[in-house]
């Protein structure tokens, strides 16, 4: 050993004695330092007291190295002769901070709605296992007072609303008796619950007057295993209590783990062989609850697409109908202007026809029907004259129908009276022929062209004129046939001809829209004479 200031001693470390971590320029003793001469060395596990050593070297039991100083490696602990090189540690990342759930949020824990179980314990439960579950992931941040308050008004509210939905009464007061249970073991062990006031006004305490639930729990179970087929739905509530925390006796006991999970296993086997599973499916009910307020494109019932396509389908319709009846009324009027004054056509004779004369003394058919009708003629309620082989009797639309109307009016039966009596007195067949202005209709009403309107006002003046019409005279060719008692009868060798037949044969009805007009349809006045109805008689020699 050289005679340096640095004096270095090698030896194994003794009894008692700790090493000496080295520092700066001090002297490095390797292995135990050695006791003061002269003084026997300290008990195992008591280290000795060594003298300080002036100018701050540090021989067989120097100081040791202030803290923080920087200096030097620090010193590992010696297995042997040589000490072990201290393996650096890498610096330990901090814990990942999880996002906490407000308390208030906690607590808007609602049911599963249409996903939820059958077991009306289970449901009326929902909330509050619904909380538990979020309290024990420490996920919630904990405010004692507020939480005691709701737990308190959920378990009010459970029992009766398990009952409401076919719960056994008993079965319902365990299961609340369990829920207790459960709410106070998770809250009591939570890290940072205010642990007093829960244990002092601890849900079992407050609504069954007992501190017994961590063993009462598993003593209620015990009593539901005896008859698992009536305990059913209650035996599955204590399940999930059991999957959501709730240790009871077992949180503290030895081995308790492991026995918690044999009570558990057996539950569940127990009632798996009541009732057993219906298949390999992980849930049950796997439908997903339906959210209220929303509602994904394409999820609509059937009956709106349905609906959406009829009203497509009348609406098409509807403007189709419109386009057709505004081209017929456009085409109608074209036609019509092709031949504005269409004379009457005649037969033109190349020889010279004495005329007919008729005898002085007799009248004409035209002044025997304008005689009858003078009053009204002169009233400006009818007109009378001949077109082509029938003689008219024009009655105006102001005298029978509203505008719009095809309903007669009740002031046409003081004139239906005397054109019937003009009727019946003459023979031959009768037309009721309807007309209406050159103005085209909508579409969208009751009646969707002229002619259609033309024709039901012509009905509604017939059928008035129908009931008291009578019968023409039969003036055709007869013969006298005897009948079986002797009486001679005239019967008409052709009941074909003309005059002969009823009443309502005799009546015929005609609708001609625009056609025909006499008045000009550029002006009011003269479509006011369009719209009319005419009673058209057939003259004498022509039927």
């Amino acid at each position: 050993m050289s005679d340096d200031d640095d004096k270095t001693v090698f030896g194994g470390p003794l009894p008692g004695a700790k090493p000496t971590p080295p520092a700066g320029n001090d002297k490095t003793v390797i292995g135990g330092a050695l006791p003061p001469g002269g003084q026997p060395a300290p008990p195992i596990g008591r280290p000795a007291t060594p003298p300080p050593a002036p100018g701050g070297n540090t021989w067989l039991g120097g100081n040791v190295p202030a803290p923080g100083g920087n200096m030097g490696r620090p010193a590992a602990p010696t297995d042997g002769f040589f000490p072990e090189i201290p393996q650096e540690t890498p610096q330990q990342a901090a814990p990942l901070q999880t996002p906490r759930i407000s308390l208030e949020e906690a607590l808007r824990a609602k049911g599963l709605g249409q996903g939820g179980p059958s077991n009306p314990l289970l449901a009326a439960a929902a909330n509050l296992l619904i909380l538990f579950g979020r309290l024990r992931t420490g996920m919630v941040e904990m405010q004692a007072q507020p939480l005691m308050e709701h737990v308190t008004r959920e378990l009010n509210s459970f029992e009766q609303n398990a009952v409401s939905a076919g719960a056994d009464p008993h079965e319902a007061q365990v299961a609340k008796y369990a829920l207790c249970g459960t709410a106070d073991d998770i809250v009591q062990n939570l890290p940072g619950a205010d642990k007093g006031v829960w244990i002092q006004y601890s849900m079992v305490a407050r609504f069954f007057q007992r501190r017994d639930s961590g063993v009462g729990f598993f003593q209620e179970a015990e009593k539901a295993m005896q008859a698992p087929a009536q305990r059913f739905d209650l035996l599955e509530l204590m399940l999930v209590c059991m999957s959501l925390g709730f240790e009871g006796q077992y949180r503290t006991a030895p081995n308790g783990a492991v026995e918690l999970a044999r009570v558990r296993s057996a539950i569940y086997e127990t009632l798996r062989r009541v009732k057993p599973r219906p298949d390999d499916d992980i849930s049950v009910k796997w439908a997903g609850v339906p959210m209220t307020g929303r509602r994904k494109f394409g999820g609509l019932p059937l009956w709106i697409y349905g609906g959406i396509a009829a009203a497509l389908v009348v609406g098409t319709f509807a403007t189709l109908s419109t386009l057709i009846n505004r081209d017929g009324n456009t085409v109608a009027t074209e036609l019509t202007e092709m031949h504005p004054n269409v004379t009457q056509i005649s037969l033109v004779r190349n020889f010279d026809i004495n005329p007919f004369v008729p005898p002085a003394g007799d009248e004409s058919q035209l002044e025997r029907i304008t005689d009858a009708l003078s009053d009204q003629i002169a009233e400006g309620a009818v007109e009378v004259g001949t077109k082509g082989d029938f003689i008219f009797i024009r009655v105006g639309n102001a005298l029978l129908f509203n505008s719009g109307s095809v309903d007669v009016k009740p002031e046409f039966q003081a004139v239906a009276g005397p054109i019937l009596n003009v009727l019946n007195a003459e023979r031959g067949p009768v037309r009721v022929v309807g007309f209406t202005d050159s103005i085209p209709l909508s579409g969208r009403g009751r009646f969707r062209t002229n002619q259609e309107l033309s024709v039901a006002r012509a009905e509604g003046v017939a059928a008035i004129l129908r009931d008291g019409l009578s019968a023409p005279s039969c003036d055709a060719e007869t013969v006298s046939v005897v009948t079986d008692n002797g009486d001679s009868v005239a019967v008409p060798l052709n009941s074909d001809a003309p005059g002969c037949g009823s009443a309502a044969e005799r009546l015929s009805v005609e609708g001609l829209g625009e056609a025909d007009p006499i008045g000009d349809n550029a002006t009011a006045e003269g479509r006011a004479l369009n719209r009319r109805v005419e009673i058209l008689l057939a003259r004498e020699g022509t039927f």
